[in-house]
């Protein structure tokens, strides 16, 4: 285990030399330099440090995974002493604890699948993001965290300790990334009603769950549309949409507008107040704050409202077309197998423009290999446990889908994926017949050896 925990420090190395030579910012910079810089204000009030990721307190910023992490990396400046490589260190170790987790808990129920450790530690695009010092890195940990101690949902009971662990993960994971709650929760509640319930159906189990949790979300619009499910995600689909340009993101109390990146030193005007004012003749796109969906491009601008910095992000260098959804349930159940295909394949050829995207392009690939031959090579004794393998395909299939809609940024989806992709090929390893898949290739090499043989008895 020592040797894989190594392994993940060398994917945090790789992160940060990629990220600062080729990128020269990212996520994981901006967290720690923003952590540094909310530690110096406190202390020193009179000579403040400007923050590139402002989060607002008011009701979103329950979900701002942003802010948690900044909050992580000031605690752990408490042990630090401002060094980023105790910090790196951190989260690889909060990573593999997660997938530690993830391996006890799997090894219960498939004890001779074997090959698992490759999908949760082998696999280039979870060793890489599921190291670095970002979101998905802290997600991977509280995931596995929260697998074993509710054993995938089955577990029957409790202790004090093991009940307050799970709901502290519960609202950690949806303090970070709120989607992946979403995903988690009905899972969890099938198969805790399996398990209580002896001799009923799984397919019943989730017709029943999921419908439930389609009528909670129908009433909760009807009664404030503040609450429509699938207006959140409309607006988050936009806002991406937006994001994926780059700029510099702005609120005031009605409206949210984003800057181009690289002229808003002279757009945006500075006030003693660390606030911000627009510069009369600017152009910039604007939202309301109660609708995202719609997007006003603003000309010679005369706005006086005051506004404070939210974040400012890098434009994309690969963005694909996505189709803007309606808040209706048919507009999302006919693009979820796009969005499906989408986030598992790309990028996809001719769409990889740099050596990173073509590493995301080879894993594709073998990703694509290892589903086909899972399906030529079916080991139906996982259908005895085919709750685990049920959760871990419907986890995947959700994070998918989700990330399709809202990500339209190829960089982006490739690192969101990370979560889903984990458990997408967990369940891969599970279902593939290992026995069947080695006859083969000894069946193949002995052929090759007598093929060789027969032309080496021809040239004699």
């Amino acid at each position: 285990m020592a040797g894989l925990f190594v392994f993940k420090l060398l994917a945090a190395a790789c992160a940060w030399l990629i990220f600062t030579s080729y990128y020269g910012i990212s996520d994981f910079s901006v967290y720690f330099r923003d952590s540094s810089a909310h530690i110096h204000n406190f202390f020193h009030p009179d000579q403040p440090q400007a923050v590139t990721w402002n989060p607002r307190f008011d009701d979103d910023a329950v979900f701002d995974g942003a802010a948690l992490m900044i909050g992580i990396n000031m605690l752990l400046h408490l042990f630090s002493f401002g060094n980023f490589y105790v910090h790196a260190v951190f989260f690889c170790f909060f990573s593999f604890t997660g997938l530690t987790c993830l391996l006890k808990a799997f090894n219960k129920h498939f004890p001779q699948k074997k090959s698992i450790v490759i999908a949760l530690f082998f696999i280039p695009g979870i060793w890489f993001w599921g190291s670095a010092p970002v979101k998905e890195c802290v997600i991977i940990g509280a995931c596995g965290l929260l697998v074993w101690v509710t054993d995938f949902g089955l577990k029957l009971s409790y202790s004090k300790r093991g009940l307050f662990l799970t709901c502290f993960l519960l609202v950690f994971i949806a303090w970070l990334k709120i989607y992946v709650l979403c995903a988690l929760v009905p899972l969890l509640v099938v198969n805790g009603i399996v398990v209580s319930t002896p001799g009923r159906k799984l397919a019943r189990s989730y017709l029943l769950i999921f419908g439930s949790f389609a009528l909670l979300a129908a009433a909760a619009a009807y009664f404030s549309p503040r609450y429509n499910v699938l207006r959140i995600i409309s607006d988050k689909q936009a806002k991406a949409i937006s994001e994926a340009r780059g700029g510099v993101f702005l609120a005031s109390e009605k409206n949210f507008i984003s800057v181009n990146y690289h002229n808003s030193g002279s757009i945006l005007e500075l006030q003693p107040d660390s606030t911000y004012r627009i510069r009369d003749g600017s152009s910039y796109l604007l939202w309301q704050q109660n609708n995202m969906a719609d997007t006003s491009y603003i000309q010679n601008s005369k706005d006086s409202s005051v506004y404070t910095w939210l974040y400012s992000v890098v434009p994309a260098r690969s963005v694909r077309d996505v189709k803007k959804l309606r808040p209706l349930p048919a507009d999302y159940i006919a693009y979820a197998p796009i969005a499906f295909y989408e986030t598992l394949m790309q990028p996809t050829f001719g769409k990889a423009d740099s050596w990173l995207e073509l590493a995301a392009l080879v894993e594709n690939c073998w990703i694509l290999l290892l589903i086909i031959l899972t399906v030529c090579f079916f080991d139906r004794t996982v259908l005895q446990k085919k709750e685990i393998l049920f959760f871990c395909l419907f986890f995947s299939v959700i994070i998918f889908v989700l990330v399709g809609i809202t990500t339209p940024a190829i960089g982006g989806m490739v690192r969101y994926r990370t979560i889903g992709l984990l458990f997408l090929t967990s369940a891969c390893f599970l279902m593939l017949d290992e026995k069947k898949l080695k006859e083969l290739f000894r069946i193949a090499k002995a052929e090759a050896k007598d093929d060789l043989s027969d032309v080496m008895d021809e040239l004699r």
